[in-house]
């Protein structure tokens, strides 16, 4: 294995697709479906731990995880990405050895703490108390270990208050705060967390990543699955993307949480047709394209903090005696409660554009753009001979989110509302 505390070689899992029963819900069918059910499951499962019987009623059946190999080196922090139902629990429950490959093997190196469910390995009747060297021991602690660390787990946790009440009168909030906490400070070789801590509050949250942070300094792994991408890029060395039960992208956390956002931004195109919109008037003056770039030329409606927006405006001019005219565009940007942010005006910049052909492109480029993360909608406006030519509200949007504004090689995550260059003495 090399320096690898884990590898997978061609790992899949599948599931079968339960479909609903088509008997009759009488008295007879209901004696003939406990009568038939053992037989049934007792195919599914000869099936479900055969690689090699793929091939019947594979239609009933999902893989839920295709051909996946890993090498996670020791001293790793790694997150793990992807939509809904990609594969990324099934993934953590085999490293955790909850569940078992259908295909492959996964071979893990040192002890594992995992918190995949709110409140896993844990006893409904048994107290707090309790459950924490319960949990501990599931572990593979010992009693004096996890004597050593009690103060500091039920301190961390903060229900120090409600240790000894039952753990089914815990809310899921404070359920999951001991968990985390129980896995955390026993310290195993691997940290596997799912997105459980969505249940917490932001104080704790922040803790948890803190945590994180600190058990990955101390020499161990973390491995991260979470939707919130900023606390991905911030706490994380490398970034892997599932998606339909297979690797799509692995290395650079900035870089691969590009690529997942690129297929799954809904917030407009790049590009967009204005030719189509309907307006107020038929105006002889129209926008007939908006097009939206970064630094490189790359069209695209999702920014890194810091990167270089550039908004090109096309348009069209039906009546010539407008020609030699003075065009002032405006553009106009609005956060997601509708708020003016920016408001950029070629003439007020001291550009000035002459109307000299029939067709032609206005140019605005942001530098460095300074909004925070978020979402932002465009209106755009043309005003020629101090009259106004062309108005669209709305007529596109973009993204913003964590990158490096300041060239430091550490991505913001202040969530600040704007950025800007400070200088020190």
């Amino acid at each position: 294995m090399n320096n690898y505390l884990i590898k997978t070689e061609n790992i899949s899992k599948r599931y079968p697709i339960r479909k609903q029963n088509a008997r009759p819900d009488t008295l007879v069918g209901t004696v003939i479906d406990f009568l038939y059910k053992p037989v049934r499951n007792l195919k599914e499962l000869r099936n479900l731990s055969s690689a090699q019987n793929s091939d019947y009623e594979l239609e009933s059946y999902i893989w839920a995880l295709n051909k996946i190999n890993l090498k996670i080196k020791n001293n790793e922090k790694i997150g793990i990405i992807g939509k809904n139902g990609s594969g990324k629990s099934t993934l953590l429950k085999i490293l955790s050895r909850i569940t078992k490959p259908t295909n492959g093997t996964a071979i893990i190196k040192g002890r594992v703490a995992s918190l995949i469910e709110v409140g896993t390995g844990f006893h409904q009747e048994l107290s707090g108390r309790e459950n924490v060297y319960l949990n501990g021991s599931i572990l593979g602690m010992s009693k004096s270990e996890i004597d050593q660390k009690y103060d500091e787990i039920i301190a961390f946790s903060g229900v120090a208050k409600f240790i000894d009440t039952p753990i089914k009168r815990y809310s899921s909030g404070m359920r999951v705060r001991l968990a985390f906490s129980v896995a955390a400070h026993l310290e195993p070789e691997i940290l596997i967390i799912d997105e459980v801590l969505a249940v917490g509050d932001a104080s704790f949250q922040k803790k948890c990543l803190g945590k994180m942070d600190d058990v990955a300094k101390s020499g161990r792994t973390v491995l991260f699955v979470s939707h919130n991408l900023e606390s991905i890029i911030s706490l994380c060395d490398r970034v892997i993307w599932i998606d339909d039960g297979e690797i799509k992208g692995d290395g650079n956390p900035l870089q691969i949480v590009n690529q997942y956002l690129e297929t799954i931004n809904n917030i407009s195109e790049s590009q967009i047709d204005l030719t189509s919109i309907n307006r107020d008037t038929n105006s002889s003056f129209q926008f007939s394209k908006l097009i939206m770039m970064n630094q490189n030329n790359i069209k695209s409606s999702s920014f890194n903090v810091g990167d270089d927006l550039i908004i090109k405006l096309k348009y069209s001019l039906k009546d010539q005696n407008l020609l030699k005219s003075n065009l002032q565009v405006k553009i106009s940007i609005h956060n997601s409660t509708q708020t003016e942010v920016l408001n950029l005006n070629n003439e007020v910049s001291g550009y000035i554009h002459k109307l000299i052909n029939k067709e032609g492109h206005v140019v605005c480029k942001i530098p460095h753009i300074p909004l925070g993360e978020g979402i932002y909608s465009i209106n755009i406006e043309a005003i020629i001979n101090s009259g106004a030519a062309d108005v669209i509200n709305n007529v596109g949007s973009f993204e913003i989110i964590p990158g490096d504004y300041f060239g430091t090689g550490v991505p913001n995550n202040t969530k600040a509302n704007f950025y800007c260059i400070s200088e020190w003495e």
